[in-house]
């Protein structure tokens, strides 16, 4: 296991080290069943297939842009996803499609001023109408699946919101699963200084992001330059806008705090350079229900699940967690 491509080790445990102990090794560490199983490196692939849904009418008769990957048959359980900064439900399509082939129904919504809300009146970021968004979305999803579970998934500001949203509606959400959701991140210091100064000057004129979250996301050029490229990423933000995401993610420990009951996965990557995984360490200690895993990924980035980023091996631990989760 010392040369895999991605180090992941399956182990049952209270997660109380410190984070010393918690990054001595570059595995993953995960709280499931009572035996430990090996786990290979396996390309991930998604043959089959999306269908998309009528498209529903949420929060107040405003249209939530998203998208669905559903499989054939009824779902086993419903995922609805929530994306990170500068990118959009699209993000999204491999991590839908790879779902749906193992009977999972994936819905994936913008966040306001992301994605298709660009092309709208509401086109600037508001997290306070995302969270209403995904409380209306949450009721939908139940009256269409009724007796199915729904869960949350998010990935680092999305991480965030669906943190936030199933601290505010617990009776919605039958379980999370938050990759890199803290705000603890590389730079912090430096990206605020500047943010601070362009707010004083302007703080509605649109400054680039890409640096911050392109550049630190991946180290795949490859990656990078098809992520500024996608025309639903929106990779200029103003001051204004970025204060209030500054302002969003200082709430998530007060969140984490109020979660108390639902069954919650947290996830980081060894290797991410844009969010420290020692934040997502201490934001999972917050966290106020028991039946809460960590996994750390040996050689994962800042992004797990979006931007085809999700591997076959990371497919078959999810998927395990959420079966056996309570």
């Amino acid at each position: 296991m010392h040369a895999q491509k991605l180090h992941v080790e399956l182990l049952l445990m209270r997660i109380r080290k410190s984070v010393a102990s918690v990054f001595a090794s570059a595995f993953a560490l995960i709280q499931l069943t009572g035996s430990m199983l090996p786990v290979l490196p396996v390309q991930a692939k998604a043959p089959v297939s999306a269908g998309r849904a009528k498209a529903p009418i949420w929060s107040n008769n405003i249209k939530v842009p998203y998208r669905s990957w559903l499989p054939r048959t009824k779902p086993k359980e419903i995922l609805l996803c929530v994306h990170g900064l500068g990118f959009s439900s699209l993000s999204y399509t491999e991590f839908g499609h790879v779902m749906a082939s193992r009977g999972y129904g994936v819905y994936a919504l913008d966040v306001r001023g992301f994605g298709e809300w660009m092309n709208s009146r509401e086109n600037r970021v508001d997290f306070e109408g995302c969270l209403n968004d995904i409380q209306a979305a949450l009721k939908t999803l139940r009256t269409l699946y009724p007796g199915c579970k729904i869960d949350l998934v998010g990935e680092s500001m999305g991480g965030a919101i669906v943190l936030a949203a199933a601290s505010r509606y617990p009776d919605l959400v039958d379980g999370i699963i938050s990759s890199v959701p803290s705000s603890d991140r590389y730079a912090k210091m430096s990206s605020t200084i500047v943010v601070g100064a362009k707010y004083l000057t302007n703080k509605d004129k649109p400054m680039n992001i890409a640096p911050e979250v392109v550049e630190r996301a991946t180290e795949n050029k490859a990656l990078q330059k098809h992520m500024e490229a996608t025309p639903t990423n929106r990779m200029k933000l103003t001051p204004k806008e970025l204060k209030q995401f500054n302002d969003f993610m200082k709430g998530n420990y007060d969140a984490a705090a109020l979660i108390e009951k639902t069954p919650i996965l947290l996830m980081a990557g060894f290797k991410d350079q844009l969010v420290k995984p020692e934040g997502t360490v201490e934001l999972f200690n917050s966290i106020g229900t028991d039946d809460k895993l960590l996994m750390v990924v040996g050689d994962g980035e800042h992004l797990l699940l979006e931007e085809n980023q999700l591997t076959e091996q990371l497919t078959d631990l999810l998927i395990t967690w959420l079966q056996h989760r309570r």
